[in-house]
This record gives structure tokens, sequence and C-alpha cells, in this order.
């Protein structure tokens, strides 16, 4: 239930004009409901009509770094890489972009040495690779190792992202690599060759000079290389790609211009783009380069979710396919972590993570796998039509004459498709490989085998496409011959045995057993494992092959722990399983043998009896990544062997903010001192003041949440009130990142992919934050407005939202949003360039789960706001109505004119006629009365400038406070011939709620340039804002009459002066150079009105308070009154 309150009664929304004085003149995914209809589609294909030719086919980019040593320190072995070379034998890429390091074989300048550390441990992914049938793309130079730091890079430049100082080497480096891998180890598979990534960036290709130095650099490479292959006898068995930019098809302009003789493909990267703005992106390139073949050598998704019918693998392949790509690259094969320079990208693109952390595989592995699967090499693509917008489609034939249709469906409807080739008789049986998001992942790693089989002549038809988003390959080639083992990972004692049973996958017959390596056990013909005696932990791969097809296996992967015997201690167990958890957990630690001290170290360090010694449960802390080990001691018994658990524990918000757990129910929190511990689950929390630990259980908290498994969290920090609503993540500072971290992702918050997290230094460019070293940003861009949301349990009561946001001034234009209860509106927001608290209107809960939803709403544009510090508590009282960027400070204007010229947004509103000045700009305006700028505003060719901006206001008397004085302002002399052709008239403004108004009208053959300058008294100062709501009078009434008499007689010398002028002067007024009389300035008009004048300023003879050149300045305080009721307005203030 709830009930929706405004924040301002009855509301009013105003907006607050100025303006010169002449007028001026929006993919669903998933999760649809299925229709109890199907749609009938028809999918055309005409095989004799080629559209793209040669098309290379799917790929993966590949970190061949799981065999070198961070991986090593984390537990990784031979197991683990008996599983990630089957996996790559299953998908069989068709293209592998290769990262290759050239300190991997050249670590001393000339000296090469090819069977180096590192060599050994990238040799077993070429020959995996070559075994799986994929040409490789061997990327040549990507970071650079510390050991080559003192001769490779440029001077002053970093070495690790530095560009070859000595270019000739380089090409002499590739060329000798390349025939050491071709010539020597026989890796015939390496066809194509490129250098370094994204050079347009600023993190792996850097000469210390601008654009276009290092567009010349990276052109002088790529033609060294070129010209040192073709003298070595190796250009034309290799095909150079360059310049692997990401959005920046400059490089790509620029490459083609300056080395387009040697460049046989152009490769860029894309991300995040929509499959309907993908088109633009290919025509970019393609219209570049010429006849030129274009390589997408990296395209992906960070989260696992995020690929579907707007922007995802199988419509990128289907563009890119139909409309001229050569390759289409995933980013990337798997997790790894690098060792020289350290690094660790699992989580996020990858198709599975490193097998030490689990093995169940991604959907990307089985999206992505399919395609790079069953997408044929060097094949053709023909012409396909879809008779429908709700699917896509592309189709591919090979010269052997076999056929492959990508097909992807839209949600929403069943589809029945008919696939017509035009009278061609095809004469082959299509089989059906389909992904959806439901598909069954587990840590076999099955691909979707084959779910239907369809005879064709000059069609055929699947009548049975689901309601879901999906896409499937008909294929007339063989499925993939695959393995599922039952149990694909288990835990065995030595010389114990285990029952193990395979299934073949689109095949037949049974499978081979055996056990990979020497002294690990045996197996016997129908799968039954004998565990070798070991005296530690020891893992063990076993595979199982089909009989009918060798090419598909599987492994399994077994842990032997050590038997318990007499003389040795028990070995330790470990009460939380290995794995990636999302927040902190404990670690209880127990040994069978009775008094035995345990040890563990958490840095993969073998144990001693000088390591910490197991007390209590040990707590895992947030974004740590270990490998612990734990081993038991008692006198006159031989130690424990190792028990060893991966764990790696992200930041996911799941405490209160600024807490930290630390203990299950049932258990207890240890700290010393006063602190605060929060008892409860699922957003319901007890809190209590402790000293010295407290118990975790209902008895000493109470119960917040029957029924839900509850968990203690502690904070050395104790607050003066605790919190009405326990949320996560308020003020945005998980995922701690370096620079920003795109959704879509789930951090407290779920994240969309137009939004995310971000730091002070991120190259949004954004005002520090509020509160911690992070925010939120959300975007419109591309047609989509972002939106993040939370589920949130509520107590029953009366709530309010409120925030601090700003909107990005660095690039784009204005970002709008609202914010949602549910499904009701409770707020709608357009932030200024500076933070500024905002609050929602209330609303009432009978209490219960709800989501606070905040929705982008700008729909056009690339727009961006900022949010930090989002609190729920009890409904406040309205503020009075203020302006943002009353003082027009934002954004901080840096072009050497001294001007921003619109139009564009920040907090006001600035068409391309009104801008902002800072003091010293080529206009010559008086120095802000209130930081460093004001606005802009002038009439030029006939059009008027204009900025205004929207402001709420509560029901009730409101009052608007204008003062006003003159001076002389002097010009350049050019400035003045300028202004004097296009007679323009010129208004700065500086309104920290209204205040510091200068305008002048310059006039040809006038040297006066009198102007107005309204300041507030320092008693409005103190008010936040133009409008404050009267004070409650009560003698109001009495007083009534005799002001509006006056009033009146004030009204009627304002109209006797020009009829321009009307309201209340409440203070000493400027008196006219001239001796004439004196005049008011200030006016709030009606909404019914038109207008609402401030009086000519020109040394005219109907003058309003200002005065001639020369005349002193005097202090104002001038204002109107207005009596609003509760409905919207439209306050103008022209000028």
């Amino acid at each position: 239930m709830m009930i929706r309150k405004s924040r301002f009664g009855a509301l009013g929304v105003a907006t607050l004009l100025l303006s010169a004085l002449l007028p001026a003149g929006a993919g669903s995914g998933s999760g649809v409901a299925a229709a109890t209809a199907a749609e009938n589609v028809t999918i055309s294909i005409d095989t004799d009509n080629v559209v793209n030719e040669d098309f290379l086919g799917v790929g993966v980019n590949v970190m061949p770094l799981a065999r070198m040593p961070k991986s090593a320190s984390y537990g990784y072995d031979g197991p683990e890489w008996e599983i990630d070379k089957k996996r790559i034998g299953t998908i069989k890429p068709k293209v592998a972009r290769l990262w290759f390091q050239v300190d991997w074989v050249e670590k001393e300048k000339g000296v090469y040495d090819f069977d180096s550390e590192e060599m050994e441990a990238v040799y077993p992914y070429l020959d995996a690779l070559k075994a799986a049938g994929t040409e490789i793309e061997l990327n040549f130079g990507w970071k650079n190792g510390e050991e080559i730091h003192d001769w490779f890079g440029l001077p002053g430049v970093d070495p690790w992202t530095s560009a070859p100082a000595d270019v000739d080497d380089f090409a002499e480096s590739a060329s000798n690599t390349l025939q050491e891998l071709i010539d020597e180890r026989g890796y015939v598979n390496i066809k194509y060759l490129t250098f370094y990534n994204e050079p347009n960036g600023s993190w792996d290709f850097e000469t210390g000079g601008d654009k276009a130095n290092q567009q010349q650099y990276y052109a002088n490479i790529v033609t060294k290389v070129s010209q040192r292959l073709a003298a070595d006898g190796l250009r034309d068995r290799i095909g150079i790609w360059a310049p692997e930019e990401t959005s920046a098809t400059d490089w790509t302009t620029a490459l083609h211009a300056l080395a387009d003789a040697h460049i046989d493909g152009y490769s860029f990267h894309m991300y995040g783009a929509s499959y309907e703005s993908l088109g633009a992106e290919i025509a970019a390139r393609k219209a570049a380069v010429g006849p030129k073949k274009v390589q997408m050598t990296e395209f992906g998704w960070s989260a696992d979710d995020a690929s579907g019918w707007n922007s995802g693998f199988a419509n990128y392949v289907i563009r890119g396919a139909n409309e001229g790509l050569q390759s289409a690259l995933v980013w990337q094969l798997n997790g790894v972590w690098s060792t020289d320079p350290l690094g660790d990208v699992n989580g996020n693109y990858t198709m599975w993570d490193s097998a030490v952390q689990g093995l169940t595989a991604k959907r990307t592995y089985y999206s992505a796998g399919l395609l790079n699967r069953y997408v044929p090499a060097h094949s053709d693509v023909v012409d396909v039509q879809s008779s429908s917008p709700n699917v896509r489609a592309t189709a591919f034939k090979t010269d052997g004459g076999d056929y492959a249709i990508l097909v992807e469906s839209k949600a929403g409807a069943p589809k029945d498709m008919t696939f017509d080739f035009g009278g061609a008789s095809i004469g082959k049986t299509f089989v059906k490989h389909a992904y959806s998001d439901a598909v069954a992942r587990d840590g076999n790693a099955i691909l979707p085998p084959a779910s239907g089989s369809f005879a064709a002549t000059d069609s055929f038809r699947d009548a049975h496409v689901g309601a879901d988003y999906n896409f499937a390959i008909y294929t007339t080639e063989a499925s993939q011959t695959q393995v599922a083992l039952t149990p694909v990972e288990a835990k065995v004692t030595g010389g114990d045995t285990l029952q193990l049973s395979a299934e073949v996958v689109d095949n037949t017959d049974g499978v081979t057993w055996s056990v990979v390596g020497t002294g690990n056990g045996t197996i016997d013909a129908n799968g039954l494992y004998t565990a070798p005696d070991v005296d530690t932990e020891r893992q063990v791969a076993i595979k199982a092959v089909s009989q009918a097809d060798p090419d598909g296996y599987n492994i399994a992967s077994i842990t032997v722990t050590p038997r318990s015997v007499p003389t040795r201690v028990d070995a330790p167990e470990l009460s939380l399983p290995y794995g990636v958890y999302d927040s902190s957990e404990a670690v209880t630690i127990t040994t069978g043998t009775p008094g035995a001290e345990i040890r563990y170290t958490l840095d993969g360090s073998a144990p001693t009896a000088a390591s910490p010694l197991y007390e209590r449960p040990v707590i895992l802390k947030t974004s740590t990544t270990q490998l612990f080990k734990a081993r038991a001691f008692k006198d006159g018994l031989d130690p424990s062997g190792t028990t060893s658990a991966f764990y790696r524990v992200l930041d996911v918000s799941v405490a209160p903010d600024g807490y930290q757990f630390c203990a299950y129910e049932g258990g207890a929190c240890y700290f010393e001192g006063e602190g605060i511990v929060a008892y409860g689950a699922d957003g319901l929390f007890n809190y209590k003041i402790a000293t010295d630990g407290s118990d975790c259980t209902a008895a000493v908290f109470g119960d917040p949440n029957p029924g839900a498994a509850k968990r203690c969290y502690y904070s050395a920090d104790v607050p003066e009130e605790l919190p009405l609503v326990t949320f996560y993540n308020a003020g945005f500072e998980k995922p701690a990142v370096a620079s920003y971290r795109n959704g879509p992702f789930t951090n407290g918050w779920v994240f969309s992919d137009h939004t995310g997290v971000h730091s002070n230094t991120s190259a949004f460019a954004p005002p520090p934050a509020p509160q911690g070293v992070q925010s939120m940003y959300l975007k419109t861009d591309g047609g989509i407005d972002g939106s993040f949301y939370q589920e949130i349990n509520f107590k029953p009561g009366e709530y309010q939202v409120s925030f601090k946001a700003a909107n990005r001034t660095s690039f784009g234009g204005q970002q709008t949003f609202d914010v949602y209860f549910d499904e009701e509106l409770i707020g709608s927001f357009a932030p200024s360039g500076s933070y500024t608290t905002f609050r929602t209107d209330s609303f009432e809960t009978a209490g219960g789960k709800h989501t606070i939803k905040f929705q982008a709403t700008s729909h056009t544009g690339d727009n961006t706001a900022f949010i930090d510090a989002v609190e729920i508590g009890l409904p406040k009282p309205p503020e009075p109505a203020a302006l943002l960027n009353a003082g027009f400070e934002s954004p901080a204007v840096t072009a050497t004119s001294g001007v921003k010229a619109g139009a564009f947004a920040d907090g006001w509103s600035f068409n391309n006629r009104a801008g902002i000045q800072k003091n010293g700009s080529a206009f010559g305006a008086k120095d802000a009365p209130e930081g460093v700028q004001t606005a802009l505003i002038q009439t030029n060719g006939g059009l008027a400038g204009e900025i205004k901006q929207t402001l709420g206001f509560p029901r009730g008397t409101l009052q608007a406070v204008v003062p006003g004085g003159a001076a002389r302002l002097r010009r350049p002399a050019k400035l003045q011939r300028i202004l004097r052709q296009y007679r323009h008239r010129l208004l700065f403004a500086d309104l920290a709620g209204l205040q510091g108004l200068q305008d002048r009208r310059l006039r040809g053959g006038d040297d006066r340039q009198p102007y107005d300058q309204v300041r507030r008294d320092d008693d409005e100062r103190r008010q936040h804002g133009v409008y404050r709501r009267r004070q409650a009078d009560p003698d109001r009434g009495s007083r009534e009459s005799d002001r509006a008499r006056k009033q009146e007689e004030r009204d009627r010398r304002g109209k006797s002066a020009g009829g321009r002028l009307h309201g209340r002067n409440l203070g000493g007024a400027a008196k006219r150079a001239d001796g004439g009389e004196r005049r008011s300035l200030g006016c709030v008009r009606d909404a019914s009105r038109d207008g609402c004048g401030l009086g000519r300023v020109d040394g005219g003879a109907r003058r309003a308070g200002g005065v001639r050149a020369g005349a002193r300045e005097r202090r104002l305080r001038v204002a109107g009154r207005h009596e609003l009721p509760g409905r919207a307005h439209d306050v103008r203030l022209d000028v």
C-alpha cells in the first residue's frame, strides 16, 4: 500500500525566466509473457546473392596468462588447465586475438629467449588453439613488463604503456618472433598481426605527444614491421590489422591516410552501442578505408545478463555479418591474473572465470560460445530478409555447400518461422541449437545441444520458437559432441573410491575413462575411481572421452584429502566452501585430533608452527582475494597435511552502510571498546550499543525479521540517531573504482547499462562527491534512459527520500529524472552543475518490501546526472524555493575568451544567445558581485537571449527581493565597434537568489553606459533562495487596507513615469542623476499576465533606478509580493 503526499501540499511549479527585451521567438530483452497466438514470420534467404565474402567467423580475445605465477599463487594448476583447454576445444573460436608482450621473448635488447618462463606458459595456449582450428591474430606489444623498463620505452613516458623507443628493434623483434613460432614451432595458424591496444586511449600506447604524434608513431610502427616482414620473407603469410581503436573512427581514418599500403584490415572495438547505432559505426569505418576489410576485434558486455535484443552478441554478429565486417571477436575468453604487470580480469566480460573460483560457466559462454562454435569459418554471407521487425537474421554458406542461419527473436510472442530459400533446392537437414537466458548452467559447461531437426528442400518450418528472448543457429554441419559428467567436481579421501558417470551429448556410444597425470589414482572402464593415498590435499583431473568422437570429452575435478592415521594430526576442515562471495564471511576451522593447534595463512604460503593461531572464526574482509591454507600441529604427532580453499570476497552491500560483518546468528562479535551492533537480515535490523563485543542472538537484540537467517554487523562510530530504514550503498562507495564502472550490475542498487558508479577523478569530470569519494551517474544516450533501483524493506510509516544531485557540465546537456516509490511518481528533478539537496514527496506504507527507483527522463542527447548521499527518513517541512546555480559559478569557464556560450543547461537553461562569462572576459563586464562568473544575455541579429529555470513553490504568500545601484563600465574599442554594428543589448547577471543584476544598453554614438546592479541586503543574503514564505503576521489584517492604499499611489506614480513599473519600495531608492524623482525597481507579476518590466535603463526620460555614467552607487532593497494559490504558476522576470 502506498499513499502519495506532496512535499508542498498543493504543488505549485513556476518557471523563472530571464530574457532579453526582444521576444524569444524515447528492446526488451527478456521476461515478457507469451502471447496466446504465435507470430508468423518468414525468413527469406537468397543463396546466390552474396553480400559479404570470406567472413572469418566469430572468435575471442585470449590473455594467455593462467599458467603464469600469479594465477599459480591462487592454486591454478594442471587440473584447472585441463578444464580451460577442454572449453577452448568445445567452442572452437574461429579467430583468437592473443595478448603478447615483448618482454616475454626479449628481456635484453636484441637478445631473444623463446624458452622463457613466460613462453613456456604461452605454448599450451597455442597448442590448444591450433587443435581447435583457430586462426590467431598475434597482438604484438600490449603492456610492457618491468624487466624491459630500463631500455624499451620513450623517455618521460610511463614505462608500462610506452610505445617502443626503437621502432627498428621492435620490427626486428616482431619478425623474429613470427619466424620462431611459425617456422620453427609449427604454429602455422598464426595468420594476422596487430600492435598494442586502443592507442586512442591513455592506457596502452603512449608517446608523450599529441594525437597527431601518436597516430604518426603508430603508423611508423606498422610501416617498419611490414617492411621487415617483407625483407624476411614473411609478409605474404601475415595480414596486418590496425589500429585496434575504440570509439575513435578518426584513428582509422588517420591510419588509412598514413599507412594504408601496409594495412590489410582495419580493426576497431565496440562496447555498449545499440543494434541500431552499430550500423553507423560500421558504416563510418567502411567509408574511411574503402575496399579494405574491417574487423571488430573486441565486443562484449561487462555483466553476464546484459546481452539481449537491444544490444547483444547475436545481433552484433547479425549486423556485422550483413553489413560487411570480416570478423567479430568477443572480449574475452576467460578470467586470469596477470603477473607482470599485476592485474586481474576475472569477473567482468569473461565467458568463464578462473577455474579456481568455480567451474560454473557464465551465460556469456553459452551465448557467445554458441556463436563461436557454429558460425562457420571463411564463409560467405548471403542475403537474408525477415518479414518481422521482431526477428533478425543472417545466413552463411561455406565452400563445401553447408549452411548456417542465425536468427534472433525478440521477447513478446512465440514465433512460427518459415525459412524460404526462394526456390533453391537445399537438400540438407538443418539442426537447431538455441540459446535463451534460462539456459541451465553448471560445471560441465555444455553448449546448447540440438533441440530440433528440419529437412529442407526449398524451405523448412520451425513452428516452436519461444516467447522469451532467444536466438538460434540452424546448421547443416555436424553438432559438437559433448560429455556431461556426474559429479563434475567432488572430494574423496585418499584410498577411497568414487563412482562417476558420463552422458554423451549429440552423439552415440559411451566414453573412455582416464586419469590425467601419474600417481593420481586409477579409474576403471565403468568410471569407478580409486584415489591415491596422500599426505596432503591434491587436485586430480579425470577425463571422459566420447568413443564415437574423440573431439568430445570433459574433465572432472577431484580433490583428494589425507586419510586419518594414528601418527599424524587429522587435516583441518574449513567450514566455508571455496568460491566467490558477495560480502564478508567467516571461516571456522576444525580438526579431528583433540588438543591440536591450528595455524593458518591467507596469502597462499604453507602454514608453519609460527603462523597465526586459530582462536575464533576468521573474518574474510570485503574486496579481498586469498588462498586460505590451514595446518594442524600437536606435540608427539606428525603435522597434518595442508587444507586449502580459494576465497574471493566482493564488496557488495548487504549490511548497513559503515558497518562490517562480525558474526553469524548464534555466534559472537568480538571488538574492543564501545561500538554499535546491527542484528538482522534483508534490510530489517535492530541496533544495540555494546562494549567489548556482543552475542549475536535474538535474546540480546529482539528478532527484527523472524524466520530469516540473521547476522551481526559492527561499527565503532556510534551515531546520534539510528536509521529509520536500512538500505544499502546509500553513498555509492561500492564497488570501489579508480575511475568508473558501468552497469548493469548490482551493489545494493540494481544499476542498468546506462548507470554506474564513478570516482571524483573519473572522465565525467564530476564535482566532488558530497559524501565519500564516489557518486553514481545516471545517463541518457543513444535514445536510452538509464535507471537504478533498490528493493527496500520498510517498517510501517510515512517517509521521504532525500539526496544530493548535480548535472554533468563537461559534456552533454541537462539530465532530468523521476523518482518512484514502486510505480508511483514521488518527484521530478533537474539538477544544476553543483550538488544540491533534493527531497521527494512524502509517501506512506503499511510496511514490507517496496522499490525506490531513479529513472532518467531526458530521452534524447547525451546527458548525465550525478547522485549521492541518498537518505530515507521522516518527512521534513518544505524549504523555501531556491534557485539552482544562482551565482552562475558552474560550469567553470575555461575558454581563453572567458565565455561559455549556449545552448547548454546547468540549473538554468541557456539558449544560443545566452551563456556564462567570467571576470576579465572579452565583454568587459564589471567583476561578479559573488564568485567570479555571471550570466550573459544578449540580443544579436534580432534573436533574443534567454535563460530560464523551473522552481517548485509551496502554497502561500511569497516575496521577491530585488535591490539595485549603478556604476560605469568601460569596454575595449574593438568590442565597442562590434556592439554598435549589431546594436546589441547585453545583460550580465549574478543571481545568488536574484543577486547582482547588471544591465547595459549600448546605443550608437552614446558613450554613456548605465547599468543596474541589484543586491540583496545582508539579512536577505542569509535566505538561501529568491523567494521565501512570508512569516505569519497577527497584525496583517489591520494594516492591509493602508498598505493597499499606499501601493496604489506608488503604482500611479510609476505609471506616470512611463507606465512600465509597479511594485513595492521597501528601502532607500537610487536618486536620478539629474535630480529627478525616485522610481521603484522590482516587480512580481501574476502568471495570468504577460511580462514584468524593470524599466528602461538607457539614460532616456523613463528611467527607474538606472543612472547616468558617473553617478555614485546607492544600495536599494526593493520587493514585490504575490499571493500564490494552489496551482501551477509561470513567474517571469523580463529584462
